[in-house]
């Protein structure tokens, strides 16, 4: 086996620290008392020892501490005094976890199982990792382990011993024989297989670096070029007939093995899931590790599709620096770290300026968070009572190899271009896109930015500037939720239509839910300047009885992040027509530490200062202050806007339910009174409109094509504004007829107000030409503003004001 090992011994890595490569260090040497703290020795062999327990999944806990040790211990700026421990306390511990790890490997000696009892999982307890015979999915993801062992040794360089590195052979002719000609996976809807083959490539490519000297060497660096090739392909690419690096075509390369959906998103666990998207970046970075150690270049294959992928994910990320949850996240929301490697990976190795000024943004977000953490991932009173979706809190703690590894790649690779300044950058990322593929609309606006999803996970989440550290992007936040007995739920998109502007849009879908006992109508619409409004009907398509409905959900933010300043205090204050109260944000142990408040048809709410909302339904508003959490996913409120509790039974087309909002993002509670949202009637059904803010959106929900008149009385509406096409004013009405296809939806953006006394008719161009016809018996005026035409219009006549 030693024969096959390359000769390199020492990591071929700059002794630099870079501006970036401090800032991550100190993030570094800050969480370095804390791994020390769940750092113990193991006796089962010589100088071994593990992190957190030892018995995480794939070995992830301690090949976190080892690589963190080992990279401190390179640094010139390491501070002894706030990591501590010495240097070569540093070096020791890495090793002894780098031993355990290896002798715990399937490939050790059956004997050398990990602990019975540890900070992770049950089902860990007392096994290997490796995972031998458990199937591809969890085979594979040691690689992330395997690879990461090799660059820690490298680290430690001559401090590895012949036995240590004679076992970490052993690991990666393990994994070359279980993957080093398996040919990649294929996968796009539900679940992608980006994810998989991205970490595959990345233990294979640690193979072909380590085992450089392997007979078969060869045929397992080609393996994991095509591992990293497919990592990023879209079914255009089976249709791309250019030649790749001077062999074998595009289209030879993809054959017919995707994982990224045409638009060049992804989605797992059903939903599009940015995070598994940013895989393909993610893994990017750990292949520029991997080769970057051994002095090697990163071949051509782990970028391709790469800067199409990251395109999209940049215009989607937050202000906090986050990659915006279209479909709602199912992990730990604030997960900074993953998001923030796939920005620096995309700025090193893609050379890519909007990506470093990104990196930074989401660094200093970890940064504040960190602060008043004594240096953990996350504050001990979260780890000690806190379970995730899949684990204890307290393994959470290995989120530091995120950081770890984009340390690496500064010392490695520098700083990238110089970032493009944050104001260039919004300006260019601006405006609206339609994700067809996916299923959803971005849009990002001056306030922040709002999405809408119409397949998966049918949802909305208007965020401020400050992205989910306001709103967090809980599945079926905003738009219904609800059971039907003995009716499971199912989704049938029957239609959907999007009208989209330079800085704002229209949607409108409807979907067929409840095993199509119920229809759901949407209309959703984000304005210039960040407004949101919905109109959503439940229709019932047979007799039904309704358990519950709720819309309007927002998952608030009540972080504690000291670094944060108002951002994240503790604590959110919500606003009612009748006062304020605050609630507090903490975790608890005791479910009757809860506190929920229910609100009775209030005209409006602001939560916070942060966000304005004027609604209606037929529902009670419910505060939900939560601090005991049987999942975690963040220290969070519920605001749910209309909460219907039955059982109701509903005859056959009759409304379960109809709501409408108005969402104001960073507008304060002495404004939202003052925000305008009016429903329009309309004579026919399977219709809606809406004037919010001066702006006109309506959507046709039926099969064929109809002109609507869409009306208000004119009592609600002091200035009436006018649109390209027609309107009419009565005594009674102002109205506005309307033409739309079959399930279409339109925005219709104001081209002037005015005041009216009499009966008008008015019609104007989409140039902005705007006519008035007097079609009363009497005199009518007119007036714009505040200027009113002296002039009367009599009875017929018709004048020109724009």
């Amino acid at each position: 086996m030693d024969s096959w090992m390359t000769d390199r011994r020492v990591a071929a890595l700059p002794r630099r620290e870079t501006p970036m490569s401090r800032r991550y260090l100190r993030i570094l040497n800050a969480w370095a008392p804390t791994g020390r703290e769940y750092f113990s020795d193991w006796d089962v062999r010589p100088n071994c020892g593990h992190f957190l327990g030892g018995v995480h999944w794939y070995g992830a806990e301690t090949v976190a501490g080892v690589l963190t040790f080992a990279l401190l211990s390179t640094s010139p700026k390491y501070d002894e005094r706030l990591g501590g421990c010495s240097r070569e306390e540093l070096v020791s511990m890495a090793v002894k976890g780098l031993r355990y790890l290896c002798f715990t490997h399937d490939t050790g000696p059956a004997e050398c199982v990990r602990p019975a009892k540890g900070l992770g999982r049950p089902e860990n307890q007392g096994t290997k990792w490796g995972e031998r015979g458990k199937g591809f999915f969890m085979e594979s993801q040691c690689g992330q382990t395997v690879a990461g062992m090799a660059i820690s040794a490298l680290l430690l360089g001559d401090r590895v011993d012949d036995e240590t590195r004679a076992m970490l052979g052993a690991i990666h002719r393990d994994y070359a024989e279980r993957f080093g000609t398996m040919s990649p996976k294929h996968g796009v809807y539900f679940d992608t297989q980006t994810e998989e083959n991205a970490w595959t490539s990345f233990g294979l490519a640690s193979v072909e670096c380590l085992l450089e000297k392997a007979p078969d060497a060869a045929k397992w660096a080609e393996t994991a070029r095509l591992w990293m090739f497919r990592t990023a392909t879209a079914p255009q690419d089976a249709r791309n007939r250019g030649v790749f690096d001077g062999g074998k075509t595009v289209t030879q390369l993809t054959s017919n093995a995707f994982t990224t959906l045409p638009d060049y998103m992804a989605e797992n666990h059903g939903m599009v899931h940015p995070s598994y998207g940013a895989c393909a970046l993610y893994f990017l970075g750990n292949l520029g590790l991997t080769y970057g150690v051994f002095g090697k270049k990163v071949p051509p294959h782990a970028l391709f599709n790469r800067r199409e992928i990251y395109e999209r994910l940049k215009r989607i990320t937050d202000g906090a620096g986050y990659l915006h949850p279209v479909q709602g996240m199912d992990w730990p929301y604030h997960v900074f770290a993953h998001d923030m490697f796939s920005h620096a990976a995309a700025a090193l190795l893609l050379d890519d300026p909007d990506a470093c000024a990104l990196e930074a943004l989401c660094l200093g977000t970890l940064e504040h968070r960190l602060r008043g953490n004594g240096g953990r991932m996350n504050p001990r009173e979260l780890t000690d009572l806190c379970h995730d979706i899949q684990d204890p809190m307290i393994i959470r703690e290995c989120e530091v190899t995120s950081p770890a590894y984009a340390y690496l790649l500064h010392r490695l690779y520098g700083d990238g271009p110089p970032p493009t300044p944050m104001h260039t950058l919004e300006k260019k990322l601006a405006g609206v896109k339609v994700f067809p593929h996916s299923g959803f609309i971005h849009q990002r606006h001056p306030r922040g930015m709002t999405s809408v999803a119409w397949r998966n996970c049918v949802m909305a989440l208007p965020l401020t500037r400050e992205g989910i550290l306001t709103a967090a992007p809980a599945t079926d936040s905003v738009l219904a939720s609800f059971t039907i007995r003995d009716r499971p739920d199912s989704q049938d998109l029957l239609h959907v239509s999007t009208d989209t502007h330079a800085d704002g849009f229209a949607v409108g879908f409807s979907v067929l839910r409840a095993q199509g006992s119920v229809r759901q109508d949407v209309l959703f619409a984000g304005l210039p300047n960040g407004v949101s409004l919905l109109h959503e009907s439940l229709t019932a398509r047979e007799d039904v009885v309704v358990e519950n409905v709720e819309q309007g959900l927002l998952r608030i933010t009540n972080e504690k992040f000291v670094g944060m300043g108002t951002q994240c205090r503790g604590a959110r204050v919500l606003y009612t027509p009748d006062g304020s109260e605050e609630f507090r944000g903490f975790v608890s142990a005791d479910p009757a530490s809860d506190v929920i408040r229910a609100i009775e048809h209030p005209a409006w709410l602001n939560v916070d200062d942060r966000l304005g909302l004027v609604f209606a339904g037929s529902g009670k508003t419910v505060y939900h202050n939560r601090h005991h959490f049987k999942t975690w996913w963040a220290t969070a409120d519920d605001l749910t806007l209309n909460r219907i509790e039955g059982p109701v039974a509903v005859k056959k087309d009759r409304p379960i339910s109809v709501f409408r909002a108005l969402m104001a993002p960073e507008v304060g509670a002495r404004e939202t009174p003052r925000l305008s949202l009016v429903p329009l009637a309309c004579r026919v059904g399977l219709a809606a409109g809406l004037i919010g803010e001066g702006f006109f959106a309506a959507a046709n929900f039926a099969d064929k094509a109809r002109e609507i008149l869409f009306s208000v009385p004119r009592a609600r509406l002091a200035e009436i504004p006018v649109y390209p096409g027609t309107l009419r004013v009565t005594t009674a009405s102002i109205e506005y007829p309307l033409a739309l296809a079959p399930g279409q939806a339109v925005l219709r953006y104001p081209l002037m107000a005015i005041t009216i006394s009499g009966s008008v008719r008015v019609v104007a161009s989409e140039t902005g030409g705007v006519l008035v016809e007097n079609t009363g018996t009497t005199s009518a005026a007119v007036g714009t503003g505040k200027k009113v035409f002296a002039r009367k219009i009599k009875p017929g006549a018709i004048v020109r004001i724009a």
